[in-house]
């Protein structure tokens, strides 16, 4: 393959062809030129079903991994948030980009001015999210939580139309999309652990063109989000699931450049929430993540997932 003419793989909404877009100018930028080609995945096909009741932790994936693995495309950009805690044999995460905002915003209802910490007893806030769901609960258990799916434009645009009082979409988001004059909230980590990857994209090719990976690594890869998320993907794995359960984790480095990771795993109705913090070197970034894990299953996390995995198999 020459390398101007490389192929990358989108989803096809809006957000995600910004994001794609950011990572071809940067490519661009260092001399190679690509076109993109947009594929539909199976979250974006259901939009009537909560993507946690989906049972597929690749639902915003497996399309573009497919298409790596056939030859039809070369690459392929992902908000990092979506990637399973594994990648199908032959896909490997080849570089991730600098990272936005993790947090998640709240968004209020166009005809109130209630912020986050404002909203009355029994105030209706949708999210699809586990994650987002159970930590609103354990923050405050007379929220009354919506489910609600689709692309952020038809989201604020549902809002608008409905009688909640807001709803939880990520800062990131709604940055990239010129959309952050909604934001009237951005949720403290004190209050919501933001979800293993977000605010990062990443870009991932087959694990045998190691001269395309070093390519991306030169061109967009961002070490410092690299060693982040490393840690954040760490977590996952061990706890064994994305947005198939109610867990958060958030990694940076402070000002001595030493990495400090929060973790959560909560109840669905808030009922119990799990948190630590670890700190760890760089080098450590996995295994730290893994760590921290294990010190919330061990604390009652395990308990709680068991409860969540057996119900949905009920």
């Amino acid at each position: 393959m020459s390398r101007s003419e490389m192929v990358i793989g989108t989803r096809g909404s809006t957000l995600a062809l910004w994001q794609t877009r950011r990572m071809q100018r940067r490519l661009q930028r260092h001399g190679h030129e690509s076109t993109l080609q947009r594929i539909s995945t199976r979250g974006d096909r259901i939009q009537d079903v909560p993507i946690s009741e989906i049972g597929d932790e690749s639902v915003f994936t497996k399309e573009l991994d497919r298409a790596l693995l056939d030859g039809r495309i070369d690459c392929a950009v992902h908000s990092l948030k979506d990637l399973p805690s594994r990648l199908p044999e032959g896909i490997v995460l080849a570089a991730v980009g600098r990272r936005a905002s993790p947090f998640d915003a709240f968004v209020g209802h166009p005809d109130t001015t209630e912020g986050l910490h404002d909203l009355p007893k029994g105030a209706t806030v949708a999210t699809a999210s586990l994650r987002r769901r159970a930590q609103l609960l354990a923050w405050r258990d007379d929220l009354n939580i919506v489910s609600v799916r689709g692309n952020v434009d038809s989201r604020l645009e549902t809002l608008a139309e409905s009688d909640w009082h807001g709803m939880v979409l990520a800062v990131a988001g709604l940055k990239r999309l010129d959309r952050e004059d909604v934001i009237r909230t951005v949720i403290p980590p004190e209050v919501m652990v933001p979800a293993v990857g977000q605010g990062a994209l990443a870009i991932t090719c087959r694990t045998e063109d190691s001269a395309l990976r070093t390519l991306l690594r030169g061109a967009v890869h961002h070490l410092d989000t690299d060693a982040a998320i490393t840690a954040e993907r760490g977590f996952m794995k061990r706890i064994e699931g994305g947005c198939q359960v109610p867990t958060g984790a958030w990694a940076r480095l402070n000002s001595e450049g030493t990495l400090v990771i929060d973790g959560c795993v909560a109840a669905l109705d808030g009922s119990a929430s799990f948190r630590a913090q670890k700190t760890a070197s760089v080098e450590q970034a996995a295994m730290a993540g893994a760590e921290l894990a294990e010190e919330l299953l061990d604390a009652g996390g395990a308990e709680v997932l068991a409860r969540i995995r057996n119900a949905a198999s009920a």
